[in-house]
């Protein structure tokens, strides 16, 4: 027989448990903070302002400019060509020491455009702010060069050269952050409603058995422990390491967890042993 929870039954069970949904919002905060400041590497950008202009003559009339318009991704494909990747690529390396394969150049290139405008702009994505101004402002210089030689190109300006900017363009922290807000919040009333459904359960089997993650990867193991009546490790022959089972019980220990004992899984057979079984693969 299915069982319909109220609205208002909903409401109590998330006031009951408050404290660990708090508990797991913070939690995801700590992890998206742990990732985004010091395991992400952060990237940034740089962009040099070009406009090409193409033969006029007497008699140029709206066509004209939109050729101009639909020639941009003809010089896109310019620029990343290896005819100006190779370029680029030794210049970097005699002029800055900065030695960077042409797949690696093409791949941090990014060429755009002003809707109907003849202006675009090469931006290019780094580790190093300072690497991603030379990228730019080198890329921009050989396609200066080679487009008046291999095209019927009147005239290329640099308008606005590559500086290099201190404010990383990923990752996004805010958003990192807030994501990671979020998540600790569904996981925490994810875990509300389990606790809910674990107490109203208990009433009904003399014993309940939860199989849960590793306790050291996540806090969920944790959680459980806390409201269980006695929580039995399982380690595993061979995988289990000394200072993972010494962390797990001091993280057991945090929340005041009863420890039954230690289920020793996988054991190698045994001339003396009878069978041999191992729980999970």
């Amino acid at each position: 027989m299915e069982e319909i929870i109220s609205l208002k039954e909903i409401f109590e069970i998330l006031k009951k448990h408050v404290t660990s949904i708090i508990i797991s919002m913070f939690a995801g905060l700590a992890l998206a903070g742990l990732i985004t400041f010091f395991i992400i590497t952060p990237k940034y950008s740089s962009q040099a302002q070009l406009i090409v202009t193409l033969p006029q003559t007497e008699n140029a009339n709206a066509n004209d400019v939109n050729t101009n318009l639909q020639m941009i991704n003809t010089y896109k494909d310019l620029i990343t060509s290896d005819l100006v990747m190779n370029q680029v690529k030794d210049t970097l390396d005699s002029e800055y020491d900065l030695k960077l394969s042409v797949e690696t150049i093409k791949s941090s290139i990014e060429v755009t455009q002003s809707q109907n405008s003849q202006m675009f702009s090469i931006k290019a994505n780094s580790t190093k702010a300072i690497d991603a101004e030379h990228i730019a402002n080198t890329t921009s210089q050989v396609f200066q060069e080679n487009a008046k030689d291999t095209m019927a190109v009147d005239k290329i300006s640099i308008i606005s050269k590559a500086t290099a900017s201190m404010t990383p363009v990923s990752p996004n922290n805010k958003l990192n952050l807030a994501i990671g807000l979020i998540l600790g919040l569904m996981v925490g009333v994810g875990l509300a409603f389990l606790l809910e459904l674990f107490d109203r359960t208990v009433n009904l089997y003399d014993i309940i058995i939860f199989d849960m993650p590793p306790v050291v990867a996540v806090t969920d193991a944790q959680i459980m422990a806390s409201k269980a009546d006695g929580t039995i490790l399982v380690i595993r022959e061979n995988v289990s390491r000394k200072e993972s089972l010494t962390k797990a019980k001091k993280l057991l220990h945090m929340v005041q967890a009863k420890v039954l004992g230690v289920v020793y899984n996988c054991a190698e057979n045994t001339k003396d042993q009878g069978y041999y079984y191992c729980y999970g693969n």
